[in-house]
């Protein structure tokens, strides 16, 4: 299961062939694919292709919003952790279709559950990131981007060269949804030059559209152009 979800994630991350990811999706148990993520951030958090999932962001990365939130509706729901985990999805899948809108009581009752969470568990940083795209969807950005800042915080790369880089993508999106371009560019600039294949690449950048906001911004599109900056080990 482990092995199908980082190969997927080497298709994506190499050469952006969302085809030959979903083969190797394929190969995974239904219900990991929801629940697991191997693409984007783990089981840990931190990133938006975390949150929302394996199977479904395939189908964020093509656009295909609506395929989405049908895989998290009809995804098991149980226990009131995956009754959770759907409606941070759901949250996150719409603020990208641009629906977040519609989506406010859900956003609402996502904040409100989060931040309930987080009054018991303030370093738990999955539900920070988790938070930060709440408030994005109800446009509280400066709350959005301290909560990411945050969770980005609790766990440097310094301290987990393993787990923090998940964070700190996470805050790279989070600033890029809120207006700030450069805060962004500077993020990914850093990703890219430490060992962080999992994370983020040129090739996804090019087609995840967490990014469309930024997608005109020069300095994103000179990080585009660019080649792909070697990776320095420490």
């Amino acid at each position: 299961m482990l092995a199908t979800g980082f190969l997927a994630t080497t298709y994506i991350n190499s050469t952006g062939d969302i085809r030959r990811a979903r083969q190797a999706s394929r190969e995974a148990p239904a219900d990991s694919k929801i629940y697991i993520s191997n693409f984007g951030g783990g089981t840990t958090g931190g990133s938006l292709a975390a949150m929302i999932g394996p199977r479904a962001y395939l189908d964020v990365l093509e656009k295909h919003f609506a395929d989405a939130l049908k895989a998290w509706d009809a995804a098991p729901q149980d226990i009131p952790e995956r009754r959770l985990r759907q409606l941070e999805a759901r949250v996150g899948i719409q603020v990208l279709a641009g629906q977040g809108g519609v989506a406010k009581s859900e956003c609402e009752q996502t904040r409100t559950l989060l931040e309930a969470r987080l009054a018991e568990r303030p370093e738990d940083g999955r539900s920070l990131i988790g938070l930060a795209w709440a408030y994005v969807c109800l446009g509280r950005n400066a709350d959005a981007v301290r909560v990411a800042r945050q969770a980005a915080d609790s766990l440097p790369i310094e301290k987990d060269a393993l787990t923090g880089p998940y964070f700190l993508a996470g805050l790279a999106e989070v600033e890029a949804r809120t207006g700030h371009p450069e805060e962004a560019v500077k993020i990914l600039r850093q990703l890219l030059t430490i060992p962080a294949s999992e994370y983020i690449s040129i090739a996804l950048l090019k087609i995840d559209p967490v990014w469309d906001p930024i997608r005109n911004d020069p300095g994103f599109q000179k990080l585009l152009s660019e080649p792909e900056p070697e990776t320095v080990y420490k």
